[in-house]
């Protein structure tokens, strides 16, 4: 296996799978041909959005993420650390009494212990989706299509023995997509056109 810096441009997280690609224009020819592929029952396929769109991961059979079970556990771990940091400077380390209220006066700490729990879990939140959605810099990723994330939809279908590139070009014909790539890896470039 080539190392990265001596590897080919890639336009797909997994370069070494064959698929048929499909672009689509509208978020609703998009969903169509993603109910269609589902309906026809394609395995692990790939699908490519500028912007989210409403129910596709129903569509597309995708389980919720688990990246909020992290992010909650360390907000509410920050939520406690600033809570007790609160807590200890007020009463035990320097106490200072507000407007004669007690030392301890949780509606002081609001706004320390909340901004300091969302900071965190934001900050766990961004990396948890670089790292799981595999957005970390790639100097060979090239995109699949120039304006894939400005205005043009994809679904990438894989290869295997029952979906040939053929069968999956004409069921992307069928579906209505504008633009139709296959690519197979152990093939030279240029010898699969759709």
């Amino acid at each position: 296996m080539a190392d990265a810096h001596h590897a080919p441009a890639t336009t797909s997280p997994t370069p070494e799978v064959p698929y048929v690609c499909g672009y689509f224009r509208t978020p609703r020819a998009f969903k169509l041909a993603a109910m269609a592929a589902r309906d026809a029952d394609y395995k692990n396929l790939q699908a490519y959005m500028p912007y989210p769109i409403h129910g596709i991961d129903a569509i597309l059979g995708l389980e919720r993420s688990l990246i909020g079970r992290p992010v909650f556990a360390v907000s509410a771990v920050f939520f406690f650390l600033a809570w007790f940091m609160c807590y200890f400077h007020m009463t035990i380390d320097f106490p200072l009494v507000y407007g004669g209220k007690p030392y301890q006066t949780p509606q002081l700490f609001v706004v320390v212990v909340m901004e300091t729990g969302l900071l965190m879990g934001a900050l766990l939140n961004l990396l948890l989706c670089f790292h799981s959605c595999k957005l970390l810099p790639n100097p060979t990723f090239k995109p699949m299509h120039p304006r894939l994330s400005d205005d043009t939809f994809a679904i990438a279908v894989p290869i295997t023995g029952s979906a040939s590139a053929e069968k999956l070009t004409a069921w992307f014909n069928q579906v209505g997509a504008e633009d139709i790539e296959a690519k197979d890896p152990t093939q030279k470039a240029g010898d699969v056109h759709a």
